[in-house]
């Protein structure tokens, strides 16, 4: 088609007027949305697709804990209290590493 005939066309559209929806159109959208079935979950989850599910969650929770302890370390250290370095070296070197120890 060419440009002339596309704007007689739409031209001719314009004029007409848009038809009327029926009078109880409103009441036929709410029947049809009560007729539809609910959307049902699968019927068997796997393991995966459940910790596909929490994913999003578990890594939110895994992320606030490693930044708490790393605040907390920091405070602790600031207040005076031994790095988690310090601390570490000093139960391997009076407990864990001693002949006694294990």
């Amino acid at each position: 088609m060419n440009n002339r005939k596309l704007r007689q066309l739409f031209a001719s559209a314009r004029r007409e007027t848009a038809p009327a929806p029926p009078e109880d159109f409103a009441a036929d959208v709410l029947r049809a949305i009560h007729r539809e079935p609910p959307a049902a979950a699968p019927e068997t989850i796997s393991v995966f697709d459940q910790l596909n599910l929490w994913f999003p969650r578990l890594a939110l929770a895994a992320s606030a804990v490693i930044v708490l302890c790393v605040a907390a370390d920091y405070g602790l250290t600031a207040v005076g209290m031994p790095s988690l370095s310090d601390g570490v070296s000093q139960l391997s070197s009076q407990w864990l590493l001693t002949p006694t120890g294990l």
